[in-house]
């Protein structure tokens, strides 16, 4: 394939990402569900170190509650770069060193600077639900902002972490942090 024909389909897959979240706020799928979607496709367009994500499985934790089961429902079982998505639930501490993507639901900050300190620096995205995740140090925030699901993003943090966030996911993002000049 094309370097041309890859772009124009990564630049497709994320215009309908913004569209989805868009129209699921008119009738649709639950808020949840379009957050669940915004996470695999948050993994589809970043690119982890050579060795970091193992053969067989990629390990989605939460760290906090799955409102209506959407996440797992929606991620679990699911094909993700050449394998399969696990979902697990409540994971803490050092048990999340074995994801490969950490996903904080809870907004209690405590919280979430537990999970951020125990993968910080390791190849793990992590991805927050609400304001001030990216000021905390997670890699990709997602907010309710204009009728819709938007999201933002520390670049510094992924790089710190040897992920690699694909530009088309970049220029979708409402801010970036650590953009380059």
């Amino acid at each position: 394939m094309s370097a041309e024909l890859a772009r124009r389909r990564i630049t497709l897959a994320l215009l309908a990402l913004g569209a989805w979240g868009t129209a699921a706020r008119a009738a649709g799928p639950s808020e949840p569900a379009v957050k669940a979607g915004f996470v695999y496709n948050f993994a589809k367009f970043t690119e982890w170190p050579a060795g970091a994500l193992g053969t067989a499985q990629i390990g989605v934790c939460l760290v906090g509650a799955d409102p209506l089961g959407a996440v797992t429902g929606l991620l679990d079982g699911k094909p993700l770069q050449g394998r399969t998505v696990t979902v697990r639930r409540n994971v803490r501490g050092d048990d999340l060193k074995t994801c490969a993507i950490v996903f904080v639901t809870d907004v209690d900050e405590r919280r979430q600077a537990d999970a951020l300190r125990a993968v910080r620096a390791l190849p793990v995205l992590t991805i927050g639900d609400g304001e001030g995740f990216v000021d905390a140090g997670g890699m990709i925030g997602m907010v309710s902002a204009d009728d819709r699901i938007q999201f933002e993003i520390d670049l510094d943090a992924a790089q710190r972490s040897g992920l690699k966030i694909h530009a088309q996911l970049l220029k979708l993002a409402r801010f970036v942090k650590g953009r380059p000049p």
